[in-house]
């Protein structure tokens, strides 16, 4: 065998449950950035929301990470596979009501800010269960291999899923471009069924309560300064993008 041949095997691209979950990413992130187009024009350009109400769908929308810890800790407790397609299929079904809603000419702001808690709900659960998941899916030596490829497909899937949901709203409307989000969950909860990965049993001495679960994790990062670095980088650009996300899409699409 060749040293190319072997540099190939070694790679995270060489195990089948990781090219069903880098699929599966990379497809959940193109539609969802289909949908972070999609809703707000709903919400602006046919519900005629006001300002208030754009805030509020956008504050809706990222309240759910306040329970990412819990929801870290959740997935160390239970099989990561469950909770990534339960966390798909609510997201699916969820925003499927959306385009029937509207076709059935009762679709209102309120149903918008409640799809938006459960699609951000089921973000935090999966994002968190995939990252547990990972280190089953290779080995110890591809981790680093495994992460820049979920990386660069996700930066891409973003790209890509936002140009195609500026063309979808402008050719067939936002609430049926919805419609394209909920077939990407549909299809990651059936690559992540496809995976086929032994996940070990949580040991007895994690058999404490979520709490303390949270409150180590916590402890463990303010010990890493490294981790913990990028943890305050993240956190600082996130917070910055939720305020211009909260009003960008009312401004740009209200008439002056």
């Amino acid at each position: 065998m060749t040293v190319a041949a072997r540099a190939a095997r070694s790679t995270a691209w060489s195990r089948p449950p990781f090219r069903f979950l880098l699929g599966a990413e990379a497809v959940t992130l193109s539609g969802s950035a289909v949908s972070t187009v999609a809703l707000p024009a709903l919400a602006v350009l046919e519900l005629r929301a006001s300002t208030t109400e754009v805030a509020v769908l956008a504050f809706l929308g990222q309240l759910p990470n306040a329970v990412a810890l819990w929801a870290g800790a959740l997935s160390d407790r239970h099989p990561k596979r469950p909770q990534l397609i339960a966390s798909d299929l609510a997201a699916a079904a969820a925003l499927v009501t959306i385009p029937a809603a509207a076709l059935a000419g009762v679709l209102t702001v309120g149903q918008l800010c409640a799809v938006a808690v459960v699609l951000g709900a089921a973000k935090v659960v999966h994002d968190a269960a995939a990252i547990s998941l990972l280190p089953a899916l290779v080995g110890p030596d591809q981790l680093h291999d495994a992460n820049s490829k979920i990386g660069a497909a996700s930066s891409v899937a973003d790209s890509a899923g936002t140009n195609a949901g500026a063309l979808l709203v402008g050719a067939v409307g936002p609430a049926r471009s919805v419609l394209v989000d909920a077939v990407s969950f549909l299809i990651s909860a059936v690559l992540i069924w496809r995976m086929r990965v032994p996940e070990t049993a949580t040991a007895p001495r994690a058999r404490t309560g979520l709490a303390r679960d949270i409150v180590d994790g916590v402890r463990y990062v303010a010990r890493q300064p490294t981790i913990r670095t990028v943890i305050a980088a993240l956190s600082t650009l996130s917070f910055g993008l939720a305020v211009m996300n909260t009003y960008w899409a009312y401004y740009l699409l209200v008439p002056a």
